[in-house]
């Protein structure tokens, strides 16, 4: 299998439309010996902002000399944007490789009865693969839609689980009040785990506070009052903040937006 094979593949997929659950990610990756399970996460859900956190955690950690895998959607340019390593796309002929295997496993899983895995399951099964193969030191993982049933969720036991804020979001599947879809992202938070949140509305708030007690994991909420802009514009934003009782001044971060001060601190 080449690069545009590879591609041609993973769209065609695209007519098994999109659907909740992770029964068929599970025998997805059980077939391919599950890669995940020997990767370390970061795995981030929510409504806005998901990008930008998931941007700012990879590359503070490939400041520190990590290895770094960067899974988002969708890409602007190209297919290859979706799974990155250390800042860089996913080679084409990485994306072959893991594609080529994920393909057999799934005509194995059509062979033994199995639905057709979507679009997105697949991707994240390549991306797994390519992880795997490239020994990352960690993933920064994104949510594609939800986090509950959302493929990523396989995943046992993030590092660190986050949810950046909340709002009305894919209410055809995630439901229509904001409860409901803090209750579908509140689903990656796991037992006895880290759990870092944005600021939220009461209503998301109470439903985020109520899953991380009933899973005794260990929530912090970012304070937005620790946070001073001094200025922003189209080259991005400068900021004071305190953290951990240190206070930092004149932080700077080349993202444009006044919210992304705060995204970057927590």
């Amino acid at each position: 299998m080449n690069y545009e094979e590879a591609i041609a593949y993973i769209h065609s997929t695209y007519r098994f439309g999109s659907k909740l659950g992770l029964e068929n990610i599970r025998y997805l990756l059980k077939l391919m010996g599950n890669p995940q399970s020997e990767l370390r996460f970061i795995h981030v859900a929510g409504t806005n902002g998901k990008g930008s956190t998931s941007a700012f955690i990879s590359s503070v950690l490939m400041e520190e000399g990590y290895s770094v895998g960067l899974f988002t959607s969708p890409y602007l340019e190209v297919f290859n944007e979706r799974i990155r390593l250390g800042g860089n796309n996913i080679e084409n002929a990485d994306l072959a490789t893991s594609t080529e295997l994920v393909r057999a496993m799934v005509d194995r899983m059509l062979a033994q009865g199995m639905p057709h895995p979507t679009e997105f399951e697949i991707v994240t099964a390549v991306a797994m693969d390519f992880y795997k193969r490239q020994k990352a030191d960690f993933v920064v993982l994104e949510v594609g839609m939800g986090g509950r049933l959302d493929s990523t969720n396989i995943i046992e036991r993030p590092l660190i689980s986050v949810i950046t804020p909340i709002a009305m979001d894919h209410t055809d599947y995630l439901g229509d009040t904001l409860a409901q879809i803090a209750f579908e992202k509140a689903g990656i938070i796991k037992a006895k785990s880290l759990v870092v949140s944005a600021p939220q509305l009461p209503e998301a708030l109470e439903v985020i506070e109520r899953a991380a007690e009933e899973r005794s994991a260990c929530l912090m909420v970012a304070d937005p009052s620790r946070v001073t802009l001094r200025d922003s514009g189209i080259w991005g934003a400068r900021f004071d903040a305190v953290f951990a009782d240190e206070g930092f001044e004149d932080l700077e971060i080349s993202l444009a937006g006044q919210h992304q001060d705060l995204l970057a601190l927590f």
